[in-house]
């Protein structure tokens, strides 16, 4: 089972303030739990440095930003009892703007991903 959902755990304390958004690569690529990521094949847009951005429900652009490194998360449930193990790359992002908005995420050869934040954190899968 995916653990795509879980990934939004363990957000908070010294973090900057704004909404969190945590931008997904589920490339499943072999790595250790916790380490530095960028988006595997065919998500290799998605790396530190990339500039994505952030337009509102009318379509104004909101945020322009770069992504930050990314981390490994868990692509599954299950524990092999390994080091490397597939995983997902997570960028998590932080955005001062309302939290009531519908907003689109525009990140290189992804198509526009719309979103909407939750108790203050949402998740994009990119595809």
């Amino acid at each position: 089972m995916l653990a795509a959902a879980a990934l939004l755990t363990g957000c908070g304390g010294g973090e900057p303030d704004g909404l969190v958004l945590q931008v997904v690569a589920p490339d499943a690529v072999l790595r250790e739990l916790g380490e530095a990521c960028s988006g595997g094949d065919p998500f290799s847009y998605a790396h530190a440095t990339a500039p994505y951005s952030l337009a509102d429900a009318s379509g104004k652009v909101v945020v322009r930003a770069e992504l930050p490194e990314g981390d490994a998360k868990a692509a599954f449930n299950h524990d092999p009892g390994v080091d490397r193990v597939p995983t997902f790359c997570a960028f998590t992002v932080h955005a001062d703007v309302p939290a009531s908005g519908r907003y689109t995420l525009r990140l290189g050869e992804s198509p526009p991903r719309e979103f909407g934040f939750k108790d203050g954190k949402a998740m994009v899968v990119l595809n």
